[in-house]
């Protein structure tokens, strides 16, 4: 196995956090935020968790479809793989889905890193190959999972054309500014484009404006209000940016946007014995992915086996890896499932890539 560096340091296992920080003293306590702030968010708006509940009520459709359309191509010996890819360079020549991003960059020095259109772009072609599994650590990965890890057929592309119709990079320079990782950030409410056209990444140091600079990012999961508000977006730090750091932690950028659609992290609950019967509603909802007795499990942090014996898929995007691989077949469903939602459809849709400037 490729040794890499450990994604996170979770603030709340108080008793380990002298060991964890010993080890990485680069990395803040509250690395990555999506489980306290989507709590947060639901404790706050009881209807954004029962839209939730909604969608994840038509996971179950979405995972029929692909096994009936899994079925059709076996039964036609298709040669195609089960999401129907040709990649070119790493990037699939016909994506199922292609979603319009646009960057906002805030100060151009993130940690005496520099964060420019160069670093983005690479960072968001590393992205795609994360999610369309075209990187070399996506056949190396634990033998218990070789027959459910998976990938997505998806494109994240630069928006060629602004909110006015306007030419445009699909990356926009602001000064300096910090707290985007809030909920009711000036930044995000000031700066946003169009939630439902393009989805908004905000790139700063500082992620919550209390001074720590190295928190990594936070997402919320697909919601219409925060969508209707101008609040959906992917909040990260430009020191973790492709290039700005090594191979395995600029996989943390992958992580937030699966956040983005959905996903939830794979040690979200610990482990317990009496959850796993009911593995589609607790934990991360995802039953190819074995329960974690905690955020700090890789090989090298104590071991990879469960309160139930069972290995854990450490690997996973939406673990705190050692070495990202990979997403698994419930989590590209719960993906789909999200993408398909009333806050995410529209971005992918073929009147808003032609809108963006994207369509091919």
């Amino acid at each position: 196995m490729i040794n890499k560096v450990t994604l996170c340091i979770f603030a709340a296992v108080v008793t380990a956090s002298s060991l964890a920080h010993a080890k990485q003293p680069e990395f803040s306590a509250h690395h990555c935020k999506a489980t306290e702030t989507n709590a947060q968010h639901y404790r706050n708006f009881p209807s954004a968790l029962i839209e939730a509940q909604a969608r994840h009520e038509k996971i179950v459709d979405v995972r029929s479809a692909r096994t009936q359309s899994a079925q059709a191509k076996q039964g036609s010996n298709d040669p195609q793989s089960r999401t129907d890819t040709a990649y070119v360079m790493g990037i699939s020549a016909t994506p199922s889905y292609v979603i319009p991003v646009v960057f906002h960059v805030y100060g151009t020095v993130h940690n005496g890193d520099t964060v420019n259109d160069a670093v983005i772009i690479d960072a968001l072609y590393k992205t795609n190959e994360d999610f369309q599994g075209q990187t070399a650590d996506y056949s190396d990965i634990d033998s218990e999972f070789q027959n459910v890890k998976d990938h997505l057929n998806i494109e994240f592309r630069l928006a060629s054309l602004d909110p006015s119709g306007n030419p445009t990079s699909g990356i926009i320079y602001h000064p300096e500014s910090s707290g985007a990782g809030n909920y009711s950030s000036s930044d995000v409410k000031n700066d946003h484009w169009d939630n439902y056209k393009y989805m908004n990444v905000y790139i700063q140091n500082d992620l919550y404006a209390d001074g720590v600079t190295n928190n990594s990012g936070v997402a919320w999961y697909p919601d219409s209000g925060m969508s209707d508000d101008g609040l959906a977006r992917v909040t990260y730090n430009g020191a973790y940016l492709g290039n700005n750091t090594d191979e395995n932690f600029r996989s943390v950028l992958t992580h937030e946007f699966g956040h983005f659609m959905d996903l939830i992290h794979t040690f979200e609950g610990g482990c317990k014995r009496g959850a796993a019967k009911r593995c589609s509603r607790t934990g991360d909802q995802a039953c190819d992915t074995p329960q974690q007795n905690n955020w700090q499990m890789n090989p090298g942090d104590g071991g990879i086996l469960n309160c139930m014996g069972q290995t854990i898929n450490w690997q996973n995007f939406m673990a705190y890896s050692d070495q990202y691989a990979n997403f698994t077949q419930d989590q590209v469903d719960r993906m789909i499932n999200g993408l398909s939602s009333s806050s995410r459809a529209t971005l992918w849709s073929v009147s808003n890539l032609a809108a963006t400037g994207i369509a091919n």
